[in-house]
């Protein structure tokens, strides 16, 4: 049922192979077979702790703007059970292999990541500029909503 349609056996590609690529071939097998096992994610926790504040900071706002009509509430309350789920999910991740050292942005200043290597401000900017930006457009609405709502 799942035996090879080709017609010859796997040793005879793998010949085949060095035959027509001589130089591709030993280049393509001296490459390493398995990517050491990363733990986690490698963020301090107060990254994670201010992304969370963040979100906190826009439902308040959102709150306290809309809290009077149902339908927002509902919004908001959905909302806020998908952060907590969210970053609940991440937690349980990272507990289930704890870090047994500081993260390497608090040890050496440079988090390696696929694309290279980032100092500090390059991850905070990356990883915190969209939950700041949420949790400003929270802010600029509720300021917005109520100063509105207080010219009418």
């Amino acid at each position: 049922m799942f035996e090879a349609r080709h017609g010859f056996p796997d040793h005879a590609v793998a010949e085949r192979l060095e035959d027509l690529l001589p130089d591709v071939v030993p280049a393509i097998e001296a490459q390493p077979t398995a990517q050491p096992e990363q733990r986690g994610f490698e963020l301090p926790a107060r990254i994670w702790q201010t992304m969370l504040a963040c979100y906190g900071v826009f439902f308040l706002a959102m709150t306290t703007a809309l809290g009077s009509s149902g339908k927002a509430m509902l919004s908001i309350v959905v909302s806020i059970v998908y952060v907590i789920v969210f970053f609940g999910a991440a937690k349980i991740v990272i507990r289930q292999n704890p870090a047994r050292e500081p993260s390497p942005l608090d040890r050496t200043g440079v988090l390696a990541t696929w694309c290279g290597p980032m100092d500090r401000k390059a991850v905070y900017g990356q990883i915190l500029v969209v939950p700041l930006a949420v949790a400003l457009f929270g802010i600029a609405a509720c300021a917005i909503i109520l100063a509105s709502g207080a010219a009418t």
